[in-house]
């Protein structure tokens, strides 16, 4: 190629690059350069970014501010991480809250998070069970074992199965046991792997074997627990 041609194409794919500013997602396009509105349009996002780290920062400062202080002190941030979770609008912010409020060792952190395993979202239920597990035994026991019984989405009770595995004694062995007898495969094995945990032993994913197991504890099985199963206007199952 001679050098003039070369000159002459180096040129032209400069000025290709020049004359983009109709593609706000051209090469150049976060140097505002080519289409200031992008440049604003980014900067608003940076900023809205910063707001909510922010915001998250505080809540996290909060919590650790209070974490050594009298039940009173934790009640009042409670109340607050209560409000976020349940009212706000950005869910990154009330997942946030949720998980603080495991934190907490108080009674309006217990009764906020009672409230999120009731919650319409079930990412919401899932961080509130995530949370239970912070709490002790005699509470996180009920509060999980309510959830196995009661909601109906699957994944939010599979959290909840899992939850349970982190607990020992037999108020878990218990709690569990309704999960063997699911009409749900997935929740049955999940429900082996936390009695494993739970327990000590070691019977493998057995369903079978496990639920001989739970017997042994004077547990009477039952078959899918009716509170649980909701149902919409045809009469189809609600997952």
């Amino acid at each position: 190629m001679k050098k003039r041609d070369f000159l002459l194409l180096s040129l032209t794919f400069i000025l290709a690059l020049t004359l983009l500013p109709a593609c706000a997602e051209g090469p150049l396009w976060r140097t505002g350069n080519l289409a200031p509105w992008v440049r604003d349009q980014w900067l608003a996002e940076e900023q809205i970014a910063d707001t909510l780290f922010k915001q998250k920062r505080e809540m996290n400062e909060s919590v650790a501010n209070v974490l050594n202080s009298p039940s009173q002190e934790q009640d009042k941030v409670a109340i607050k991480l209560a409000e976020i979770a349940r009212e706000n609008q950005v869910l990154l912010l009330r997942l946030n809250a949720v998980r603080l409020l495991g934190e907490l060792n108080c009674p309006e952190a217990n009764d906020a998070l009672e409230q999120a395993l009731n919650d319409p979202d079930p990412d919401i239920r899932i961080e509130a069970i995530q949370s239970w597990q912070q709490k002790p035994a005699r509470i996180a026991i009920t509060q999980l074992q309510g959830v196995i019984g009661s909601d109906t989405n699957t994944d939010v009770r599979l959290a909840a199965t899992r939850s349970l595995g982190n607990f020992t004694g037999e108020n878990a062995v218990r709690a569990l046991a309704m999960a063997l007898t699911d009409s749900d495969p997935a929740l049955q094995v999940r429900a082996t792997e936390s009695l494993r945990n739970a327990t000590g032993q070691d019977i493998g994913a057995d369903v079978a074997a496990w639920q001989d197991f739970v017997q042994q504890y004077g547990i009477e099985l039952q078959e899918k627990p009716a509170s649980r199963i909701a149902r919409d206007e045809d009469g189809k199952q609600i997952r």
